[in-house]
């Protein structure tokens, strides 16, 4: 089986490659890609999928699609970009792939439960939930989701579209200001406050970013081997709890023996955030583990990741006050 990790460096693909390294043999693109301009990374894209199927030869195949620089703040013509970037790979595929190579092959998609699901109506949401978007973020990832339904259906490729709840783990990018998590244990490092833009009653699902790689590795794999007709499969990566806010920051404060600097604050932007957001997968549930990480043992070892940064680099440069859309 060859593999390839689209978005290696980021805090989802990095842990994919890790879980899958042992199982397969993982292709490494030779340049590191330029996500900050769509035009040249969508070259860079298309050069290393042509290396990649020159070594697939004749093996099996799977593709991890664990990138995308958006967030649900991202404006309609930033996602526009990802859209085509995204579009340009299926079609680089589609040309250098025959139709036997296809067949042979696994695509897994990173999505956002978050994002799909965030004007859907009565939660808990399931794989069976119709999704309603309301950020661009979320069309896009809707939009790219069906270019894969139809990838699929066109060429016999298994792909199976993760939809992910909030990912939080060690070395998280906190530049892209969506990780509470890894802002609350910032926080309280540099005893700086965060805004809070949700009200403490707001459910959220977190999932620890290795339980949540081991998954999705796990439900890709499974789909390769299974001899299903359906060739186009969605799947909930959650945690097994959902938490509010509230809740969240009282385990933070137990865990980190320090109550986190809080602070509600009015925005409009946040006040189109679903106050329920909560998550219940139905699908191929028999591949779940029981053997998940738990949330204070998630924090503590955030917490650990964040102490041991300062201590081998020091701080990361920051705006002085922490904001959190959630």
């Amino acid at each position: 089986m060859k593999v390839w990790v689209i978005g290696r460096g980021g805090l989802l693909g990095r842990s994919v490659e890790s879980a899958v390294s042992n199982s397969a043999s993982v292709f490494v693109p030779k340049q590191t890609f330029a996500w900050h301009d769509s035009a040249l990374v969508s070259k860079q894209i298309a050069d290393a999928c042509k290396s990649f199927f020159d070594e697939v030869g004749d093996e099996n195949w799977t593709i991890y699609w664990c990138a995308g620089r958006g967030t649900l703040s991202s404006l309609p013509i930033q996602m526009t970009e990802e859209n085509q970037v995204f579009a340009g790979l299926i079609k680089t595929i589609e040309v250098v792939c025959s139709a036997a190579v296809l067949k042979s092959g696994t695509f897994f998609y990173a999505s956002s439960a978050g994002a799909v699901y965030a004007g859907s109506s009565k939660p808990p949401f399931t794989e069976l939930t119709e999704a309603k978007s309301l950020s661009a973020y979320g069309d896009a990832k809707l939009h790219q989701e069906a270019l894969l339904k139809e990838f699929a259906k066109s060429h016999q490729v298994r792909v199976l579209v993760g939809r992910i709840s909030n990912l939080y783990g060690a070395r998280q990018d906190l530049a892209k200001n969506q990780g509470l998590i890894s802002t609350i244990c910032y926080s309280v490092l540099r005893r700086q406050p965060i805004s809070l833009f949700v009200p403490l009653e707001t459910s959220r699902n977190y999932v620890y970013i290795d339980d949540a790689a081991k998954s999705v590795v796990r439900h890709t794999q499974s789909l390769f081997s299974a001899a299903s007709e359906n060739k186009f499969v969605i799947k909930l990566i959650v945690a097994q709890d959902n938490l509010t806010i509230g809740s969240i920051l009282k385990i933070a404060t137990s865990v980190l023996r320090v109550r986190p600097l809080v602070t509600i604050s009015a925005n409009k932007s946040g006040s189109t955030q679903p106050q329920s957001l909560v998550f219940k997968s139905v699908v191929n549930t028999n591949l779940d583990t029981d053997s998940s990480t738990g949330f204070t043992v998630g924090v503590k070892k955030v917490m650990s990741d964040l102490q041991s940064s300062f201590l081998a680099t020091g701080w990361q440069n920051t705006s002085e006050k922490t904001s959190e859309k959630v």
